[in-house]
């Protein structure tokens, strides 16, 4: 299942994996062959891991629709992570993304975000795929807009895009 674009290695977090960072979250290293980032796993990831694993042990269909961890492929070295919140809802997922603060404004977040686009839409259950940032965000707000995601909504503060599989693969394109 893992993902492979120009510079990135994406691959989702197993249970184990999960686990592994819940109880030593400098224990990557060991299990992923990289050096250690002391940035890496953030604070969004790891309130996050509880309730993947949760779901995981619920439903093993949900190995996909949670966090995957972005390597540098050339450099040996974790970018950050990025993933959805849970498998579809009536043909919705919600994609979030995580860059550590040192691989920044270097595109890999493009990188990484039209790739799970595709890893996505893939699916047939997929139809849209949502995202969030704070308007403050302008890279990421940048970045979504760059993959094709439209602004659709702005509640609470926060601006809410989407990206629909036909506006993707245009009208007439099937997967």
């Amino acid at each position: 299942m893992d993902i492979e674009s120009p510079r990135l290695f994406i691959k989702p977090i197993s249970i184990e994996e999960a686990q592994n960072l819940m109880v030593d979250a400098e224990s990557y290293p060991d299990w992923l062959n990289v050096p250690y980032d002391a940035l890496w796993p953030d604070d969004g990831l790891k309130a996050l891991l509880p309730i993947y694993v949760e779901a995981l042990e619920k439903d093993e269909k949900e190995y996909g629709f949670g966090p995957w961890i972005m390597l540098d492929k050339h450099k040996q070295m974790v970018i950050g992570d990025i993933g959805f919140k849970g498998s579809p809802i009536s043909g919705i997922v919600e994609i979030g993304y995580s860059v550590s603060k040192i691989h920044r404004n270097q595109g890999y977040a493009k990188e990484a975000v039209e790739a799970m686009l595709q890893w996505a839409f893939s699916h047939e259950d997929v139809t849209i795929v949502t995202a969030s940032c704070q308007p403050s965000n302008i890279p990421s707000c940048r970045v979504l807009e760059s993959c094709g995601f439209m602004k659709s909504r702005e509640e609470d503060g926060v601006v809410w895009f989407e990206n629909r599989k036909e506006r993707h693969y245009g009208k007439d394109r099937t997967l």
